[in-house]
């Protein structure tokens, strides 16, 4: 299995209602995540996905045109893609006001993608089927430093970081390349609720050593500490 297995052909979708598309894509991902987990990308069949959450194959097409674009989903959704995507999420003006407030909201959004139950299952996936060390895995993890890298760039151009520290994107590795490391050790999907606990503690307190490291300017009254961010409930099971 590589990280962009055969493609099937596509059927043509239909459209399904804007109220139950999100929620509907979301389960097959999930399906599917739990099916390659069990059997392979080769030995799960879009049938056996549709079934997993009660559908027919022809409403599945609605969603996707094929398997390759479910197991893409996943990807974009859980692989390296999603530090991007919880960039985008937070917004400008967070990252021009309070940087190591940025950081921080950015760490937790990932862990928080990270530490579900998909995201759990996705990692084990991703390492025993040797998809950890594709080139395409590769490339899309220096893409999301690179993107990343930008704001970077920009609190360096605004004079928050020095500008002879590192390049932008070597800058993002530092700050993501523990915590994707931690990522492996911990959150997977046989990760026990300590361990997982664990491995959240070390990464925010990561998070913390690279704030004080990396900006020039402390964060004022009010500053957060790892202790005030780490959640002392059990992580979801």
């Amino acid at each position: 299995m590589s990280i962009r297995p055969e493609r099937q052909a596509r059927r043509r979708p239909g459209r399904p209602p804007k109220t139950q598309a999100g929620d509907t894509k979301s389960e097959l991902v999930e399906a599917a995540l739990r099916l390659f987990a069990q059997k392979g990308y080769t030995g799960t069949s879009i049938r056996a996905i549709a079934r997993e959450v009660g559908l027919s194959e022809s409403v599945l097409y609605a969603h996707f045109a094929s398997k390759q674009d479910i197991f893409d989903a996943a990807v974009a959704k859980l692989g390296p893609q999603g530090l991007v995507t919880g960039r985008e999420s937070l917004g400008r003006e967070l990252a021009g006001r309070d940087p190591a407030g940025y950081v921080r909201a950015l760490v937790a959004h990932v862990l928080d993608a990270w530490d579900s139950p998909s995201g759990r299952l996705f990692i084990s996936l991703m390492v025993r089927d040797g998809l950890v060390h594709s080139a395409e895995m590769g490339d899309g993890i220096a893409q999301s430093m690179d993107e990343l890298g930008t704001q970077f760039q920009q609190w360096i151009d605004a004079g928050r970081i020095p500008d002879d520290l590192g390049r932008p994107a070597d800058l993002a590795w530092a700050l993501f390349g523990p915590i994707g490391q931690a990522r492996l050790l911990w959150l997977h999907a046989d990760a026990a609720p300590e361990k997982r606990q664990e491995a959240r503690a070390r990464a925010l307190r990561h998070t913390e050593l690279f704030i004080r490291a990396v900006f020039r300017e402390p964060d004022g009254p009010g500053q957060m500490t790892v202790e005030d961010v780490i959640v002392d409930d059990e992580p979801e099971r």
